[in-house]
């Protein structure tokens, strides 16, 4: 009985493989929304460190660019709409681009910025033992009438939004800071090339 029930098996072994679901993806649909807060009591009253400008991305890897304007159905186009008609926030930038997931070392940052100027920096995706988002943003504005550290009136304040990020597939991550944050969603794939 044992050895029909294991020669049933091993014929049917060679058809189950046939039907098994195919191989999990390894590029993926990067859709990203920066947004500005515009009320004051969003920063809390808290003191943040304020520097002279710099570029984000001066690191070693230069980001590459990337991305396109979304259509208007896609995952984060809704509420990019949302922010923006709300009032209360101002979206500086909305991408979206394909990407493979690669290890750190040969992954390149993708540069993320406005053309008004204000926002720079870079997202770069990869796969360590899981999914990451390095997000690394700056966000320049002029402040007027003072001083600050012994800089002249009409100085630029640049406030930071830089974190590694564990994320999970098809959902949506907000990353934060008082003066503005970013709605990122990673997605496999589709075999068509995006819509």
């Amino acid at each position: 009985m044992k050895g029909s029930f294991l020669s049933i098996f091993l014929m049917m072994a060679p058809v189950a493989a046939l039907h098994a679901a195919p191989a999990a993806t390894n590029s993926y649909e990067i859709e990203v929304v920066v947004f500005e807060n515009r009320l004051s009591s969003l920063e809390g009253g808290e003191l943040w460190a304020r520097e002279r400008e710099k570029t984000p991305s001066a690191g070693k890897d230069k980001p590459v660019s990337a991305g396109e304007n979304p259509p208007a159905d896609s995952a984060l186009s809704a509420a990019a709409a949302a922010l923006e008609k709300s009032g209360r926030h101002h979206v500086l930038a909305h991408l979206r681009w394909r990407q493979t997931a690669e290890a750190k070392s040969v992954s390149k940052p993708v540069n993320i910025g406005n053309t008004a100027g204000g926002l720079d920096g870079s997202l770069r995706f990869y796969l360590s033992r899981f999914l990451i988002v390095e997000m690394n943003l700056a966000l320049s504005e002029m402040q007027g009438g003072g001083t600050f550290s012994g800089a002249a009136e009409n100085a630029t304040v640049v406030y930071r939004l830089n974190e590694p990020r564990r994320i999970k597939v098809s959902e949506t991550h907000y990353f934060d800071h008082p003066k503005f944050g970013a709605l990122v969603r990673v997605s496999p794939a589709r075999a068509g090339g995006q819509r």
